[in-house]
């Protein structure tokens, strides 16, 4: 290797963390220290950090050529960079790997890279980026997403949003916590972060490499961002979730007009033509009947009128014509909206993205929804199968901004969080027996003011009162639908008396459960309980979910609050539990009883 001086190393360092490169004989990651401990996560002194593989070739380090090393410091940034070159046979690489820190943000390491190619004829290029796989070996390595208990196997909370949430790692001794994040916001374009996100929640990601295509431009293919908490991995997520909203504009959600759907929490899947929902002695829909039923679960917030599917493609009327043949047509639409809003909830109509004719535009449905609108005073439209919103039906938000778009798939494209501003957190896909797992929805912790409503539509039994639990474990709204397009698949009394009493915690406990400072999958003191903290205020109130997913009932102590501040404990839902505050060392705890396979919430204030 040469080099252009006699400067090999460089450091960069924070009042948290240091990190050096050494370029002695290739680029070596060769610090990656928490200060105040002194813990260096990497195993070895030094891992490489780049090796670039030209069809099926790693290139050697002997022909790595440093054409800098600097550093810069002033009062709104620090950057380490070196400069290199590397050559394979007549070709030619140029890479910059830089450590970057702007005032406060989060510290970012960047691996830039441009080639030219002999006689300009690209060739096959993987990228291999040991020092990352060597972190990801480290025994408090957490996979983005994931839950670790010593004495249970590794889980992953749901995750289903196109940046993806920060893999960490910890010191256990002072419960600093380092994470690691990787933005494929683009990842159609090639040379973006190489789908590390996912790889990395691989079992396999030791082999990972990565085909890029670079080009004579010198281009970011790797941009890491470090966040550093003194508190443990919750403050990690508090610290990711504020980075990634700051990208978003969220004022849709602030709009007055359309601020009821936020507290919708029980929307039912109104099957026109079910029993629920259809008369068949008088040959009309009774939505005074379904609405009285209702209140078996606390009373519905919304329903989704459900008329096309499966009739829909029998012959050529299309989804728009097909409501002529109802009773009385729109009309009919009409009166059960008029029934629905004197009983205070709200109407939506489907759309079914699979019924654009070829003949037809988005733009025209929209002006069919726009007639709608203005006919029969619906408050929202359901996106049947999608997780996007067109931007023609976009455009009707400025004429109705009381209108609602909610979607069947959590919206995951760039933007759409903006403006799409409801969904389902449907379980699995749409087939029978799935099973319903409780896990932490990290999306909804993201961003508490998009409604979520579980939904496992084929679900009976235990499985109808696993979609209760993950409900209340998440504090989400759930989706009340027995009648699927024919088959009955109710909830039993018990089932009904559950979801009314979570409904009444969530009307009372709202700006709580559904409050900015709430965190997933907080650290429990007992291996296997699970647990969910909701706050708007911390220092006030806060309500914590804990679901026992091991095979034994735990007793005793739950969860440090830390401080030992005058704290008053409340069961709010769940088997009594006992749970009480316990003042010992100058900290709280929560102490109680949870049972197997159980979730359970409790109240704590100050």
């Amino acid at each position: 290797m040469k080099l252009e001086n006699n400067n090999t190393k460089i450091k960069f360092s924070t009042k948290e963390l240091f990190m050096g490169l050494d370029c002695s004989d290739s680029i070596y990651l060769e610090d990656f220290t928490i200060i105040e401990s002194n813990k260096n996560f990497l195993e070895y002194s030094k891992s490489e950090i780049l090796r670039i593989k030209v069809e099926n070739h790693i290139i050697p380090s002997n022909s790595l050529y440093i054409e800098d090393i600097k550093k810069v410091i002033n009062e709104d940034i620090q950057v380490i960079y070196v400069l290199f070159q590397q050559s394979f046979k007549k070709d030619l690489f140029r890479g910059r790997i830089s450590i970057i820190q702007k005032r406060n943000n989060p510290v970012e390491f960047i691996v830039q890279l441009s080639v030219n190619w002999h006689n300009d004829v690209p060739k096959k290029v993987l990228l291999q980026f040991p020092f990352l796989i060597e972190l990801s070996k480290n025994n408090s390595f957490l996979k983005p997403g994931e839950i670790h208990d010593i004495d249970y196997p590794s889980k992953r909370c749901l995750w289903n949003f196109h940046e993806s949430p920060p893999a960490t790692l910890t010191d256990s001794s002072i419960d600093h916590s380092i994470g690691i994040q990787f933005r494929d916001e683009f990842p159609w374009q090639a040379n973006y972060n190489l789908g590390i996100s996912e790889a990395i929640k691989e079992i396999n990601f030791e082999l990972y490499e990565s085909e890029v295509q670079p080009t004579n431009i010198l281009s970011d293919i790797f941009v890491m961002r470090l966040y550093f908490s003194p508190i443990g991995r919750s403050e990690i997520f508090k610290l990711w979730k504020e980075d990634t909203r700051s990208r978003y504009d969220l004022r849709d959600y602030k709009i007055p007009e359309s601020s009821w759907s936020q507290k919708s929490y029980l929307q039912h899947f109104t099957f026109a033509y079910g029993k629920e929902a259809f008369n068949y002695d008088n040959k009309n829909i009774d939505i005074e009947k379904l609405l009285e039923k209702g209140k078996e679960f606390g009373g519905y917030d919304s329903i989704i009128f459900w008329h096309q599917y499966p009739r829909l493609g029998l012959d050529e009327t299309n989804q728009w014509d097909l409501y002529n043949y109802l009773p009385q047509g729109y009309s009919n639409i009409k009166e059960i909206v008029k029934i629905c809003h004197k009983n205070d909830v709200r109407v939506f109509l489907p759309f079914k993205p699979w019924d654009i004719r070829s003949n037809e535009s988005l733009d025209i449905h929209a002006k069919r929804l726009e007639i709608v609108i203005n006919q029969t005073e619906i408050d929202g439209l359901f996106l049947d199968t999608m997780s996007t919103l067109p931007d023609s039906f976009l455009r009707l938000k400025d004429k109705f901004p009381n209108f609602i778009f909610c979607s069947e798939g959590t919206p995951r494209e760039p933007r759409q969080i903006e403006h799409l501003t409801s969904s389902w957190d449907q379980i699995g896909d749409i087939r029978r027996n799935f099973k319903v797992d409780i896990e932490a929805n990290l999306f909804r912790f993201v961003f508490p003011e998009h409604p979520l409503y579980s939904i496992s539509r084929w679900s009976v039994g235990s499985d109808k009162d696993s979609i209760i639990k993950r409900s209340i474990f998440n504090g989400m709204g759930i989706v009340i639908w027995q009648d699927v397009f024919g088959s009955w698949l109710p909830f039993s009394d018990d089932q009904k008396r559950k979801i009314k009493e979570y409904k009444n915690i969530l009307i009372k406990y709202h700006a709580c459960i559904f409050g900015k400072e709430s965190v997933p999958i907080i650290d429990t003191l007992v291996p296997g309980l699970l647990c969910n903290q909701f706050s708007e205020n911390p220092k006030s109130e806060m309500i914590y979910s804990f679901y026992n997913s091991t095979p034994n009932k735990i007793c005793g102590s739950l969860l440090n609050l830390g401080d030992n501040l005058n704290k008053k404990c409340l069961q709010l839902y769940g088997t009594s539990g006992e749970f009480r505050i316990k003042n010992e060392d100058k900290t709280s705890i929560i102490q109680g009883e949870i049972d197997q396979n159980q979730v359970v919430m409790v109240l704590i204030n100050y």
